[in-house]
């Protein structure tokens, strides 16, 4: 079962710019952290910590995860590179 702090990793590695994208294969499953969330809500909130919010559209293998804001003085204040994700960029999709 996938748990909050893989979601972190791999969001990093985004912010990082040593991925592009995360794939799962489905985004209703539910996760093991409580309250008990479904993936697509996991991942948004993981994101929302690292200061990116991120917007889903969409259904069944054609959904995707996208960025629509960056908090870009915050990602600084971690030492990231404001610029390595952009508006409209997916960043979460479905296997097919």
């Amino acid at each position: 079962m996938t748990t909050e702090n893989s979601f972190d990793k791999s969001i990093e590695a985004l912010l990082k710019g040593e991925q592009t994208e995360i794939q799962l294969p489905d985004l209703d499953t539910l996760v093991t952290i409580e309250p008990a969330l479904t993936l697509r809500d996991a991942i948004r909130q993981s994101f929302h910590d690292h200061g990116v919010e991120v917007e889903f559209s969409g259904k069944g293998k054609h959904e995707r995860g996208v960025v629509i804001d960056l908090d870009s003085e915050f990602l600084q204040q971690k030492g990231l590179d404001p610029l390595i994700l952009h508006f409209g960029q997916t960043v979460v999709r479905v296997k097919a």
